[in-house]
């Protein structure tokens, strides 16, 4: 059996991986703190089986991405009541008796809105994508107090699926525009990530109007077509990559129990995907 005997091992997986800018983050935490902790990112297919060879080898915490966040919350030992109620799990950490699950992608959106100053209260809220990301979204926005909240999904029957749990509508993403005006509009799916069509919209830039917020989970790249158009038509918007920093941070207190260096994780950040800050706070925005 293979055990870390000197530096501990944390990671994140998913498939595809090799887009994450999540090593770049944690190993810059790590670095700044002194730890000697490695973090990196893994391919995982079979997540039962690899979940297994994790633990063997010695993984003190995972990060979980597409596509595994809904399958994770079934193999975890134990789970904090946000999980349970989002229904997935991004952040793995290892105890005596498995792994446990959190989500962290809900704190990362918060404190997104937060952070800004942003208000949802009573707010119509869309949300494109009925995914695990959008799951956390839509608990993120009810925890906000957003006012009505829409599903719009390519695959209609999934998006039912999804409102009905949550108690909210949901549309097919066809019909979006005729779905009325939002206020506040978050893009979940992976349309506009690098290789998923970097150019295409993952619905009519129709429903962009001025003053509304909208927020892409994607962040690489950092400033998609989706989010260009909306600053274009006077939208305030919303990087991926600050939801990032703010889920990230959430996992390392968690795994670690001490606070994060946030300042420190946007600036590695900021450096890497050459985004620019122009609040006083450090938040990502185009200019």
């Amino acid at each position: 059996m293979i055990r870390p005997a000197q530096t501990q091992l944390y990671a994140v997986i998913g498939t595809p991986i090799s887009h994450s800018l999540s090593p770049v983050m944690m190993n810059e935490a790590f670095n700044v703190l002194n730890m000697n902790v490695v973090y990196v990112a893994l391919e995982v297919t079979n997540l039962e089986q690899d979940l297994e060879t994790l633990w063997r080898v010695g993984f003190g915490g995972l990060s979980v991405t597409i596509p595994h966040k809904e399958r994770a919350l079934k193999i975890a030992s134990d789970l904090d009541s946000s999980a349970k109620a989002i229904g997935a799990v991004n952040t793995l950490k290892r105890s005596k008796n498995g792994w446990q699950g959190r989500n962290t992608d809900w704190i990362g959106i918060v404190r997104s809105f937060q952070e800004r100053g942003i208000q949802m209260h009573g707010k119509r809220v869309l949300v494109i994508g009925a995914g695990g990301a959008s799951r956390a979204v839509i608990y993120a926005a009810k925890q906000m107090g957003a006012g009505e909240i829409v599903i719009a999904n390519r695959t209609y029957e999934k998006g039912v699926e999804v409102a009905e749990e949550f108690e909210c509508e949901a549309i097919p993403l066809d019909d979006v525009t005729a779905g009325g005006e939002f206020e506040v509009i978050f893009q979940t799916t992976p349309v506009g990530m690098s290789g998923y069509g970097d150019d295409k919209l993952p619905v009519s830039s129709v429903i962009l109007k001025p003053g509304s917020v909208v927020m892409d989970l994607v962040y690489n790249p950092v400033w998609t077509a989706f989010l260009r158009k909306a600053r274009k038509l006077g939208c305030i918007v919303i990087s991926g990559l600050d939801m990032l920093i703010y889920q990230g941070a959430a996992q390392f207190e968690w795994w670690f129990g001490m606070p994060a260096p946030v300042a420190a994780m946007r600036r590695v950040l900021q450096k890497v995907t050459k985004a620019e800050q122009n609040d006083d706070k450090g938040n990502f925005t185009i200019r």
